[in-house]
């Protein structure tokens, strides 16, 4: 089964903004029951298709609590319950495991890398792994690893987060580099893609 594209937002862009929050409501209500009758009807294994590639359905449920957190922050900034959601572990292990690699696609394509180009960041939280991010001519990759060697970025779990999908927060001594510009800058482009 394949879900439908981007071209899904028009209607609701002519909505007022009453009418949209009713609807987005309503949509959620939706949305919580599906994931529910998913999850007592099929199989964990059941797979679609989404966004050009195969998943399984429980990731949907997953993947859009993500959302919903992630557009909140984009809503509403760095407010404790914003920064609590982000902060949660498995935010940052869906980012790296279930959507890191389309994450990086976008971003990768503006290294202009070459034939044997290639970049590497450490984003490092305190008392957790690593996320390695890399690129070359061949693509990108993403996976956890060891704390190793100096970090490109440092920050809290949250700001991670945030940084795996493009954003930085409002407060900028929630991260640092010692990485120097150029480094910085070829890993925040990675990170720029959604």
């Amino acid at each position: 089964m394949e879900t439908r594209g981007f071209d899904r937002e028009a209607p609701f862009r002519r909505l007022s903004d009453s009418e949209l929050w009713a609807t987005f409501l309503n949509r959620c209500e939706r949305l919580t029951e599906v994931a529910a009758a998913a999850a007592q009807d099929l199989s964990p294994d059941t797979e679609v298709r989404w966004t050009g590639r195969t998943v399984t359905v429980p990731f949907f449920a997953e993947h859009m609590r993500e959302e919903l957190i992630l557009h909140r922050w984009d809503l509403t900034g760095d407010d404790r319950t914003a920064v609590r959601a982000l902060d949660e572990p498995w935010m940052t292990e869906h980012s790296v495991v279930s959507v890191g690699r389309p994450l990086l696609a976008r971003g990768g394509a503006g290294l202009d890398l070459g034939p044997g180009g290639r970049i590497e960041g450490r984003l490092r939280t305190p008392g957790t792994d690593d996320i390695v991010v890399a690129a070359d001519a061949d693509g990108g990759s993403i996976r956890f690893a060891a704390p190793e060697g100096p970090a490109t970025i440092e920050s809290d779990a949250a700001t991670r987060v945030l940084l795996l999908w493009g954003r930085r927060p409002a407060d900028a001594s929630r991260w640092h580099s010692e990485a120097g510009p150029e480094a910085l800058r070829a890993v925040r482009t990675l990170l720029s893609g959604c």
